[in-house]
């Protein structure tokens, strides 16, 4: 069986050709066209083989001259020693330090109210906020002088009574002296007969009589001297009693204990305040304060701190806070010292710390348009930048020199060599990690290209470029 060509062409050869053609012309059309196309064909496969060629053609390598040895061209950067410390930044809400609340100390009607002390008003501290009538207060205190004035009295009374025994006593030993005299003498009259024994006897019965008097005259001086004692602990009775009239008189003033701002007020003039009633909240506006927590990681580097650190209490950590809005960026300056309570939240894992404004009006403008900044509100959502400077010496590399695990390949004598690091943190500026993690030194070079299957100890070869110009990340 013939192919389709050839029987085309054996009809054709068979019949007359048409429309004037002969079979010369014929047979050179038919040859033309079948080698236009095996040209074409030849070309196209020509054009793939090429392409075919290029694609799987590998990269020329560099390779070490006179060795015949291919070596791997890798990227490097040198590590850097991190001396600014670590900044990291949280969440915190502004919270006042402190919420007094004005409670009476004492009952009355209220005489006074000083405008200031209305809610949202500023008051001052010891500014009078509210006075009590002090008329009942004012007698209690002049009964109580009275009763001092008259418990000196009676002191002074039983001064002049010692001082009169006294002399008594003196007199009475004076004249208790005298008369043993006068026994002693009549007892040698009587030796010599020249006196009777009667008189003896009437002279001995005077020595008794004065040493009697004497005796009472003792006696009551002790008692007044017990007296004394008496006397002056019911003269600092009626001194206390007189204190606490004084201090409640001065309590129907209530003044303000602090300057802040007043957020509750509940009595007016002529209303009736009992003891112990709350009368008016001042919120602190002197000092505020930022809470916020912090996790495990972030507090170890405050305690690595130079100073002193102890599980509660921090070395002085300045932190900068700053306030966003409407595209406007304000900062303070404040002080993380103290964690809040100690107790870590069970859910986020997290430490609760406060942080400590002490000029809640001196902020500075960051971004936006230049104008005065407002001030610190309770309540605020701030954000807290910490800036902790630990005492370990710290390395940083590029973020993608880091790989999973926490490994990283340096380049040491033209070899490489793995390394397992300690991370710190993540920075816009790099990868921090602890300088005593890994055997590593400042200036060490540290891979960043992409190693297809890296082995311990392999030659490589770093661009010329990169190791001749210090990287900067």
């Amino acid at each position: 069986m013939l192919p389709r060509s050839r029987l085309a062409l054996t009809r054709n050869l068979d019949n007359s050709p048409p429309n004037g053609y002969t079979f010369g012309m014929v047979l050179k059309k038919r040859v033309r066209s079948i080698l236009i196309r095996c040209a074409i064909s030849l070309v196209l496969l020509a054009v793939t083989g090429l392409l075919i060629s290029r694609m799987i053609i590998p990269e020329e390598i560099p390779h070490v001259a006179d060795s015949g040895v291919v070596l791997t061209t890798v990227e490097v950067v040198p590590i850097r020693q991190h001396d600014t410390g670590i900044d990291f930044s949280v969440d915190g809400e502004v919270v006042p330090r402190l919420r007094i609340d004005l409670v009476a100390e004492v009952q009355g009607r209220v005489i006074y109210k000083s405008e200031q002390c209305r809610l949202g008003k500023y008051v001052e501290k010891d500014e009078i906020l509210l006075e009590i009538d002090p008329v009942d207060y004012q007698l209690t205190v002049d009964q109580a002088e009275t009763a001092v004035s008259q418990a000196k009295v009676n002191i002074d009374e039983n001064e002049v009574q010692k001082t009169n025994v006294e002399k008594e006593l003196a007199l009475a030993q004076e004249r208790l002296t005298l008369t043993r005299r006068d026994y002693e003498r009549y007892q040698q009259l009587v030796q010599r007969n020249s006196a009777t024994q009667a008189d003896l006897e009437n002279v001995q019965n005077s020595v008794l009589a004065i040493q009697e008097v004497l005796q009472q005259r003792e006696n009551q001086y002790r008692v007044l001297n017990t007296q004394t004692e008496r006397l002056n602990v019911l003269l600092r009775r009626e001194e206390l009693a007189l204190e606490t009239a004084q201090l409640n008189r001065d309590r129907t003033k209530i003044k303000a204990p602090i300057s802040g701002i007043i957020t509750e007020d509940s009595f007016e003039v002529n209303s009736f305040i009992q003891k112990g009633a709350n009368v008016a909240r001042i919120l602190d506006t002197s000092q505020l304060e930022i809470q916020s927590s912090l996790h495990m990681r972030q507090i170890q580097w405050i305690w690595r701190q130079s100073g002193e650190s102890t599980g509660y209490v921090f070395a002085p950590t300045p932190v900068t806070i700053v306030y966003e809005m409407d595209g406007e960026r304000w900062a303070w300056d404040g002080e993380l010292k103290t964690l809040d309570g100690g107790i870590m939240n069970p859910i986020t894992r997290m430490v609760p710390c406060r942080v400590r404004v002490d000029n809640p009006q001196a902020g500075r403008y960051l971004a936006g348009t230049p104008r005065t900044p407002p001030t610190l509100f309770a309540g605020m959502f701030v954000t807290v930048i910490v800036h902790s400077k630990p005492e370990i010496p710290l390395y940083r590399i590029p973020e993608r020199a880091l790989l999973p695990g926490n490994r990283i390949w340096t380049v040491v004598d033209g070899t490489l060599r793995q390394h397992s690091i300690r991370l710190a943190t993540t920075t816009p500026e790099g990868v921090l990690f602890y300088a005593d993690s890994a055997a590593i030194r400042p200036n060490d070079l540290v891979v960043v290209s992409p190693l297809a299957s890296p082995t311990e100890g392999s030659a490589v070869q770093i661009i010329q470029h990169l190791a001749g110009t210090p990287a900067r990340f």
